[in-house]
């Protein structure tokens, strides 16, 4: 319940911060499933199983472009991230040169580095939805600025929870490094990324994601493998394309054959049609003569009869 209550707290804290952004957010994000919004791509590449039946997944993102925002701030202040957070839904809302409202994406990733002079830097990052990353607007706001990120293999587990404080981040980023170091010896624990993929809104069914990069020459064979599995995957998409492809021209023909014989039918039928009504006072004319030729021929049998009975009379007188 008091998660919940945090949560509410938090909305009420947007609204009053900007209630045209909040507006956007809440109608594009918070009313919306994460899994409904367009994330970020990535090919599974292992998920591992390691102590007690607990698992985590290996992945490999693609080279992309994600709008993105930094500070750094001494170690003993609480992260900015809900500013630098707010900062990137004004760009996705239209604070951008085209004024014009981005798709929103998750996760929201945030990375967090420890730095010398007891300072830690943050960069919060929205990678750019595909429609929008040939040619992105640009930021109006000088903080916010577009990055060309390059592909990375990444180790990860997905853990539910309402994430609001940095203690909660720490605790997962701890116990994901200890759970990684039985079995990863080639990720950077220097560093880590913070993912969210759900807005302050949502209390139930989170999704939350502690990252580490994975380095040195077990990455790159984890990239070789994840490519070959997108060929593959590519392939196959093609493969069932064509053969749908040809089903389809298949199924077009059939009824294009089907068509085409019913339209056959349809003309003989009329031609036939045509042709009896053409004949029938061609026949007619073909009968009048030898219809006028057997009536002649009555006649003169009739002729012939009158005659015989003409002879016959006298004799019979006699």
């Amino acid at each position: 319940m008091s998660r919940l209550c945090v949560a509410v707290v938090l909305a009420l804290c947007a609204v009053h911060i900007d209630a045209q952004v909040w507006g956007y957010v809440s109608q594009s994000f918070s009313l919306i499933r994460s899994d409904t919004l367009e994330s970020a791509e990535y090919v599974m590449v292992n998920n591992i199983t390691a102590r007690d039946g607990v698992s985590y997944e290996e992945r490999y993102y693609p080279a992309s472009k994600w709008a993105c925002t930094a500070r750094t701030v001494p170690k003993t202040e609480s992260s900015p991230t809900r500013s630098m957070f707010m900062d990137l839904f004004r760009y996705f809302a239209g604070d951008n040169s085209e004024k014009k409202e981005i798709d929103l994406t998750v996760p929201v990733s945030t990375y967090v580095q420890q730095r010398e002079n007891d300072v830690t830097f943050y960069e919060t990052c929205l990678t750019l939805p595909a429609k929008s990353r040939s040619e992105p607007a640009k930021p109006n706001n000088p903080s916010v600025f577009i990055d060309d990120k390059p592909e990375r293999v990444v180790l990860t587990r997905r853990v539910g929870g309402y994430f609001v404080t940095d203690i909660a981040w720490e605790e997962e980023a701890i116990s994901l490094k200890k759970l990684l170091k039985e079995k990863e010896t080639d990720a950077n624990f220097g560093a880590y990324y913070r993912n969210g993929y759900d807005a302050p809104t949502r209390p139930f069914n989170r999704r939350n994601e502690v990252w580490y990069v994975k380095e040195g020459e077990a990455a790159t064979q984890s990239v070789e493998k994840a490519k070959k599995m997108m060929a593959e995957e590519a392939e196959k998409k093609a493969e069932e394309a064509k053969k749908k492809a040809e089903e389809v021209a298949k199924k077009e023909a059939e009824k294009a054959a089907i068509e085409a014989e019913k339209q056959k039918k349809k003309a003989d039928k009329k031609k036939a049609s045509e042709e009896k009504k053409a004949g029938a006072p061609a026949a007619a004319a073909a009968a009048e003569p030898a219809k006028a030729e057997e009536v002649k021929k009555v006649e003169v049998a009739a002729d012939e009869v009158k005659i015989e009975d003409s002879t016959a009379l006298p004799e019979n007188r006699e």
